[in-house]
């Protein structure tokens, strides 16, 4: 099996194997992005792109060439100086409940590995059940970043615990909200005019 074409099989495997985790996730997880392309040596030409079927990171000039074709492909995001994905992209291929978003440049995104900013918690205080960070909205969430909740499916002491994949997550409606709640919201410059009664 060529090396384009060895993860594509797991990609569309999500109905048949919900409780598997898809083998490129690991890959994903190791890859660093935003080194400059030594294919492409000019302006803009950071890897910020992640080929799923060739197991590559890639920048926006390798995804026009024929080497990627159809192929699937997530692109990447900094967010205080780390990896993130958007959280729309991603749960396309995993279930992502449960892990802390953030918002970063109006939109939902996830963190690859845990971000520097969530430090240690207190005694009393929630944390990530992997790491320990600290997170953002405890009630909402357990894991801090995919990588935290990919060593607790991992740890998982059955079949019968939540899958890790899902295509059509039961949190999808839960995050619009909060999305729609995080927006600040549009005020007009001016009302309608009011004028005087006539007495």
């Amino acid at each position: 099996m060529s090396a384009s074409s060895k993860f594509v099989p797991q990609v569309f495997q999500v109905a048949q194997n919900q409780n598997e985790k898809p083998e490129w996730l690991e890959a994903f997880l190791q890859r660093t992005f935003f080194d400059s392309c030594s294919v492409h040596p000019i302006r803009r030409n950071e890897k910020n792109r992640y080929c799923i079927n060739c197991d590559a990171s890639a920048c926006q000039y390798c995804m026009t060439c024929t080497t990627h074709p159809h192929h699937t492909i997530l692109k990447i995001y900094r967010h205080v100086y780390k990896d993130v994905v958007s959280l729309s992209a991603m749960e396309k291929y995993i279930d992502c409940a449960e892990i802390q978003p953030y918002k970063c440049n109006k939109r939902l995104v996830i963190a690859l590995n845990p971000l520097p900013h969530c430090g240690p918690t207190s005694k009393n205080e929630t944390s990530c059940d992997i790491c320990n960070r600290r997170l953002a909205e405890p009630d909402l969430y357990r894991y801090c970043s995919i990588s935290c909740k990919v060593i607790a499916f991992e740890r998982k002491s059955s079949d019968s615990a939540p899958p890790f994949l899902s295509i059509q997550s039961p949190y999808k409606e839960k995050r619009k909200e909060l999305l729609l709640k995080t927006e600040q919201p549009k005020h007009k410059r001016k009302g309608i005019p009011q004028r005087a009664p006539f007495f």
